[in-house]
């Protein structure tokens, strides 16, 4: 019973203990909108049976349209289509917590650390509000987990075959290139390799992202990308409480153990080669989510795709 917590199954239960409360989008504790889950619901239904509501022909679907990996992946499970994207959830989440234990072993970190910093990713504002909800965020957290394992172990070919399924999961899948970049930098790689690499990711990326854009459900409806900076939407957003309140719910542990150590940090940068990777995986999250509070409604599912990189950045500061 004393090493209960390190049990696998036990890993499980308590994600799913979390994120029970919000199980099908509940609305006990929290009164939301649909949003984009009906679009999503209405994705796992096409997949099943063929169907296109007129849902997926709307502007409002245009985004999506081009996540179709989760949605496809959910119609495999025969349940209803949002407790199927919920359990989906669910095991996205568990996927990214072995892959979290994976990448801080690999960083050389204690096991007691090590535990740490796989609940403090468990018992968060994140994995409890959005994992079954409907959304496709947790397989993109999954995928950017997988990627930088296969990025820090140098199973190059696996990475970018993580970016090109990643692109019809989420477009945030892009985080991984920078961090590709920086990790191959900072590992002493010949410029050469440097160059090929981060370029065949970003080839497929926006290769990638131009199939399913082009394959969409709605592509012949030849909607414009609506994410446009706008004195509106910051308007918006800034008189939005959540727009702010999402900053702190998400990023407030993590990043208060990074501005505590930060003497701490400017050392481990110097010594410890995974630490550049991960800054730059939490920086372009953050710009992602700068982004979105000009251009749309912004919230902390942007924001949330830094936790593959922020949690082993502050498992780190602790760990020194």
């Amino acid at each position: 019973m004393k090493d209960l917590y390190k049990k696998t199954w036990f890993l499980l239960f308590c994600i799913i203990l979390v994120s029970i409360p919000r199980f099908n989008r509940n609305q006990i504790f929290f009164k939301r909108p649909q949003a984009d889950m009906a679009i999503h619901t209405a994705m796992v239904e096409y997949y099943r049976s063929g169907n296109v509501e007129d849902i997926l022909l709307s502007e409002d679907s245009i985004a999506a349209n081009w996540r179709p990996m989760f949605p496809f992946i959910a119609s495999f499970i025969p349940l209803s289509t949002i407790t199927s994207l919920s359990i989906l959830g669910i095991l996205s989440i568990f996927v990214s917590v072995i892959f979290l234990k994976k990448n801080l072993q690999l960083m050389n970190i204690s096991e007691k650390r090590i535990f740490q910093g796989i609940y403090m990713f468990i018992f968060s504002f994140p994995s409890f509000y959005y994992t079954t909800i409907g959304y496709v965020d947790p397989g993109l957290i999954m995928m950017l987990t997988l990627g930088l394992y296969f990025c820090i172990t140098n199973r190059l070919f696996l990475f970018m075959v993580v970016i090109a399924f990643g692109v019809f999961m989420k477009e945030g899948i892009i985080i991984l290139i920078p961090v590709l970049f920086f990790y191959l930098y900072k590992s002493n790689n010949k410029s050469l390799n440097i160059f090929l690499y981060t370029s065949l990711a970003t080839i497929l990326y926006f290769l990638f992202s131009f199939i399913v854009r082009e394959n969409a459900i709605n592509a012949s409806e030849s909607y414009q990308l609506f994410w446009s900076p706008s004195i509106e939407m910051i308007k918006y957003n800034l008189n939005r409480p959540n727009s702010w309140l999402s900053i702190f719910l998400v990023l407030g542990i993590p990043l208060g153990i990074i501005l505590i150590n930060y003497k701490s940090l400017r050392l481990l940068i110097v010594k410890n080669i995974i630490v550049v990777p991960l800054i730059s995986g939490v920086i372009i999250s953050l710009l992602m989510y700068s982004f979105a509070f000009v251009s749309t409604v912004a919230d902390g599912r942007t924001l949330w795709a830094s936790y593959p990189f922020i949690i082993p950045l502050a498992v780190l500061l602790i760990n020194e």
